[in-house]
């Protein structure tokens, strides 16, 4: 998110320019509505920037008219009042298309004194009324960032030919009081006052230095109520002729509203009807309406004029004309009441009364008031400066308030015209408002930008999760008994869907009904076939009958049986009336039978077709057949659903404002408890953040409506909370004046409020952060969301969370994808896993590796047959195992039978050898060399294989009598270190008896001196990795993909105990051995030897865990 800032040069020039403004510009001016002043840059300096500042003070009962305006070459800046409310239009050099626009919500036409502040950094700006900042700003316009003023810049107004001459709008100017007008630094209107060099005025401007008395023109009287009124009489100084004209503001928009009353020889009635102005003369009917529309809380001009012969009104810059039936020779004396004369008075405000074109005074003994209050009008348009109502309804503006009207047939209702009318199914219907009574609704389940329409059903509070859509065939039909139906599926019964009050029944398409299958949990439809010799299915024979689903498949299977499966409900149980049939029907018996059961496959629902036939009709044969109501229950799990896996995982939505109609709503289901939800920040500090804990829900905001930070809270009911692992639904509205929070099915939280000044929509212009907040990583949400509308648009978030790291598509804890390997079973959350390893032949986090012990010095496993073995099934007795070592000399393997055979496996100064009963052979090669070998014994060939390379020797004896079998030896040097897998003795895995859950007896450990046992243990090449004891999953676990270490515990290898009294001897000591060990870890000497432990790790699931460690990637230490 980018906020408005200004630069350093920016700031300076602003402190400069308020400073001036405050110490320099001391000019007041009161403008009459045609006068101007200007600086006329052409023939002193053009004012070419990236940045602008303009600041000025005003007094006003105006609603419209320039304040400044700055013009350039196609480029310009607009400071004006636009219905009562400031607004800035600006152009940037070299752009075309419309005006960029930012308005601010604080009313300034009640005659008081306010600050008006615009600041602009490049493409960013901000529009400031008494200290209320503008939440809109311009949008990035490539490299054209500049303002080029090389004309005039002109304050108060502009010259008449402007308009025409110009593609802007209509300008008005401005009647009011002006002071302190500074624009970049300078004091325009003070200079142009003073007559200083390129500056000037043009009319009549009031140089006064305290402004306060307000001359009588602009004045504005408050018409308080219906009953209040402005009442004068004259005599007009020639026989006929006389003119009486003032100005109007109102925003009342009701029907038959008086606003004047003119009682002459010839009387007419000037009125407001709906916000136009509408004109008769009295005692006709003929009505004169006027285009204008008034009720905008704008200034508006009606002038009437009288002849002998007739009266013309004008209202702004329309007239009309109602003629005299004859000509007057003489006329009374005229009356005008403005307001209240016959029935009822508009309400607004009144100024610049003149009687014959001479300006009266309405506080003068000339005026007879009734409910009028003297320089006063608080009229504001509530629907201006920004548009509170959505989806095209009209907004009227009250005294206190506004209305949307939504239009007899909009399909959105609600305070604003945001709410969609029509719920999804029956079970949103009564979830949004419990008390619903059973009745017939309108329903719209794939809403309003799906392609289908709403259409009607009925809806019952003993049913309330069912929705029901009717068919024609819900009564039993009969198949013709014809020749033209014999054949597989020769008659078609055709389905059509229909409902509604009995008044206005409709059709339901097929593709309606699809969308309320498609949005419900389960969906089913009863369909029957009543026979009398006549077949149905037919099967394993060709089918006669079959139905049609939605999208035109051939559905070989009935009522109560799986989709396709050639059988009836009969066939399941095995109860058909012909035990060998799958139907009823299909025994073709002269009784008659049915065959009915309910389909249930909703993604082929609702039924399309029903096709029948007769093997013949000379049997006379009957075929009925019924097709029940499509049920539809619940609504489905939530689509389009992601699983965030790491506190730091987020998606943005950076363009979502254009579909926000004030809702947002969504699905979650997770079993760790707090985390943000969705977070928006918007440039001036609103903000909207949703969050879970275990038993509530909370939504943070503010608005801007008053009142600072909101909180609406939202408490799980019952023992269960938010965390169950089920899901829940959260819809929340963020209105101008109220924003509420709704969670499944609990009564609505809602907080409402009234501002003093008018807001833009909501303050939204930065991206909507779903699943976390980017302010704090750790507050990020963990578990599945899905069902993400925006306004009424569904989000597909499955479809773009392919690149995004700590997000997957789907919902699922993390053993759903399968990290376990090896049938291996899994635990976890949705943030962590653990595999268990225990009594399998493998290990590691995933246990994708065999399992294997890592041996330091003397320890020893130890297994003990405690009966005769028997031979393989391939009748060998071979023994195999792998190792890795770094000794040159160290016993491995060593076997002992009850028959006194012995024979040991081992190295003797890196090289292999096997000694059978004291007789020891040495075998090829160096293989001290960390690296993994595989040994395969066989007594049955009498043979040894090393890495594949076999060696037959004199005689191994067999191995089946009794044996004990050591891996490892007390023997062994307390500096040697080796990790043996992959041990098989005759099929025998001890590795797995060793490391199971319960304790084998034919299994026993010997610990080395140092009371260290073998370890389970990863091998691999240059490396040991320790597998990790079981742990309770973190929820603080840290994302591989971000970075962040994970803790592991090591094991110093081959150290003796002494060893721990060198720890203690002091700094100097420790520094040498640490460079020692530098030394020979930069040579490479033998000796070396790589632990890369586990133990207790947390870290958070990622793909990259599942894979086997590989040597030349994992950090290592070195041992001495």
């Amino acid at each position: 998110m980018m906020m408005a800032k200004l630069s350093w040069t920016g700031f300076l020039l602003s402190v400069l320019t308020i400073f001036s403004c405050w110490s320099t510009a001391h000019a007041y001016g009161h403008f009459d509505g045609l006068g101007y002043a200007y600086y006329d840059t052409t023939s002193s300096r053009t004012i070419s920037s990236l940045t602008n500042t303009i600041s000025m003070q005003l007094k006003t009962f105006a609603t419209d008219g320039v304040l400044l305006m700055a013009t350039g070459n196609n480029n310009y800046i607009v400071v004006e009042l636009h219905a009562g409310y400031v607004r800035l239009r600006i152009r940037f050099s070299g752009t075309t298309g419309a005006d960029y626009i930012i308005s601010n919500g604080v009313k300034i036409s009640d005659n008081q004194w306010h600050r008006v502040e615009f600041t602009r950094d490049r493409f960013f700006g901000s529009l400031t009324v008494d200290g209320i900042r503008s939440p809109n700003d311009y949008r990035d316009q490539g490299e054209r960032a500049s303002i080029i003023i090389n004309q005039m810049i002109y304050v108060g107004g502009v010259p008449s030919n402007i308009n025409a001459a110009s593609n802007l709008y209509t300008l008005r100017n401005y009647t009011g009081c002006l002071r302190y007008v500074v624009f970049n630094g300078i004091t325009i209107l003070s200079n142009a006052l003073s007559n200083q060099v390129s500056y000037g005025y043009v009319g009549k401007i009031t140089n006064s230095t305290d402004c306060e008395t307000t001359p009588e023109q602009f004045v504005a009287a408050q018409v308080r109520s219906e009953t209040s009124s402005i009442t004068t009489s004259w005599t007009p100084s020639s026989r006929c002729d006389y003119s009486f004209e003032f100005w109007f503001r109102t925003t009342d928009s009701g029907n038959n509203r008086e606003l004047v009353f003119l009682d002459a020889t010839n009387s007419i009635v000037i009125n407001l009807n709906g916000g136009t102005v509408t004109m008769l003369l009295f005692g006709t009917f003929n009505v004169h309406n006027f285009k204008p529309k008034v009720a905008d809380g704008s200034w508006h001009l009606l002038k009437l004029t009288a002849s002998c012969t007739n009266v013309r009104v004008y209202v702004d810059d329309d007239s009309s004309v109602i003629t005299f039936s004859q000509t007057l020779t003489t006329q009374q004396s005229p009356q005008i009441t403005i307001g209240l004369k016959n029935i009822r008075s508009f309400t607004g405000c009144v100024r610049g009364i003149k009687i014959d074109n001479v300006l009266e005074r309405v506080g003068s003994n000339k005026f007879i008031r009734s409910g009028i209050s003297l320089n006063s009008c608080p009229i504001q348009n509530f629907c201006q400066p920004f548009f509170p109502c959505y989806n095209n309804a009209t907004c009227t503006s009250s005294s206190t308030s506004f209305t949307c009207n939504c239009g007899t047939n909009s399909n959105y209702e609600g305070f604003y015209c945001q709410t969609y009318k029509y719920r999804r199914n029956c079970e949103e219907i009564f979830i949004a408002n419990p008390s619903s009574p059973t009745g017939w609704y309108t329903i719209d389940p794939d809403g309003p930008h799906g392609p289908n329409l709403p259409f009607p059903t009925q809806c019952f509070t003993d049913s309330r999760a069912t929705t029901q859509v009717s068919n024609n065939l819900e009564g039993f039909a009969r198949v013709p008994v014809s020749s033209q139906y014999i054949g597989p599926g020769s008659f078609v019964a055709n389905i059509i869907y229909r409902d509604g009050p009995a008044s206005s029944i409709k059709n339901i398409s097929i593709g309606q009904a699809a969308a309320l299958a498609d949005i419900s949990q389960s969906c089913s439809q009863t369909v029957t076939y009543r026979c009398m010799k006549s077949v149905l299915l037919n099967t394993p024979n060709t089918p006669y009958g079959w139905w049609v689903s939605r999208n035109d498949e051939k559905i070989v299977s009935w009522g109560g049986a799986p989709t396709n499966s050639m059988k009836c409900s009969c066939g399941v149980t095995n109860s058909c009336y012909n035990r060998t049939k799958m139907c009823n029907c299909d025994a073709n018996h002269d009784s008659v039978r049915d065959d009915s059961g309910a389909l249930t496959d909703k993604s082929r629902l609702p039924v399309k077709q029903l096709k029948f036939g007769f093997e013949d009709i000379g049997s006379s044969p009957l075929a009925l057949y019924s097709l029940g109501k499509l049920n539809c229950r619940n609504r489905a799990n939530p689509m389009h659903v992601i699983t965030f896996t790491t506190r730091e995982s987020t998606v943005q939505f950076p363009t979502w404002q254009a579909e926000f109609n004030g809702y947002i709503e969504l699905a979650f289901r997770s079993s760790i408890s707090n985390g943000v939800l969705l977070k928006n920040t918007g440039r001036y500090g609103s903000f909207i953040r949703l969050a879970v804990q275990p038993k509530l829900i909370t939504l943070n905001y503010n608005l801007g409506q008053g009142g600072g930070n909101q909180v609406l809270q939202v408490k799980a009911v019952g023992n269960t909370g938010f965390d169950d692992n089920e899901w829940h639904r959260i819809r929340l509205s963020c209105a101008l004046y109220r924003t509420s929070l709704k969670v499944d099915d609990q009564p609505e939280a809602t907080n409402s409020s009234l501002p003093n000044y008018q807001l833009v929509r909501l303050d939204i212009d930065s991206p909507l952060v779903l699943g976390g907040d980017l302010t704090n990583g750790m507050n990020g949400y963990v578990g599945c969301i899905g069902d993400l509308y925006i306004g009424e648009n569904l989000k597909k978030l499955d479809t773009i969370v392919a690149a995004i790291a700590g997000v997957r598509s789907g919902c699922g804890k993390a053993c759903s994808l399968g990290p376990c390997q090896h049938n291996t079973s899994c635990t976890g959350d949705y943030l962590n896993f653990q595999c268990d390893c225990k009594n399998t032949l493998w290990t590691g986090r995933t246990c994708q590796a065999p399992k294997g012990a890592h041996f330091s010095g003397g320890n020893i496993i130890e297994y003990k047959a405690n009966e005769t073995l028997a031979s393989l099934a391939n009748g060998t007795q071979d023994i195999s195992f792998n190792f890795v070592s770094n000794a040159t000399t160290i016993k491995i393997f060593d076997i002992q039978t009850n028959n006194g055979q012995k024979i040991e496996f081992g190295l003797d100064n890196g090289q292999a050898y096997l000694s059978v009963n004291s007789n020891r052979s040495p075998l090829q090669g160096f293989i001290s060399d960390e690296q993994s070998h595989q040994v395969i014994i066989s007594p049955t060939t009498n043979s040894i294989s090393i890495d594949g390379d076999r060696n037959v020797l004199g005689s191994i004896p067999s191995v089946l009598d009794l044996p004990t079998v050591q891996i490892g030896s007390s023997g062994n040097s307390r500096l040697t270190s080796m990790c043996v897998y992959n041990v098989s003795f005759i099929g025998i895995p001890i590795m797995a008896y060793a490391f199971s859950n319960a304790q084998n007896p034919s299994i026993t450990s010997t610990p080395n001196s140092g009371n260290q046992g073998a370890t389970e243990s990863v091998c691999v090449a240059g490396n040991v990795i320790k597998t990790p004891a079981p742990t309770t999953p973190s929820i603080r676990a840290t994302s591989l993909s971000t970075g962040a270490s994970t803790t592991a515990s090591t094991q110093l290898v081959g150290i003796p105990p002494g060893g721990i009294v060198g720890i203690v001897i002091g700094l100097i000591i420790l520094m040498v051995i640490i460079a020692w060990a530098y030394i020979k870890f930069a040579n490479k000497t033998r000796g070396k030897y790589s632990i890369n432990t586990e133990y207790g790790k947390t870290n958070a699931y990622s793909d990259a865990t599942l894979n086997t460690v590989n040597a030349d990637k994992n950090p290592k230490e070195w041992f001495l």
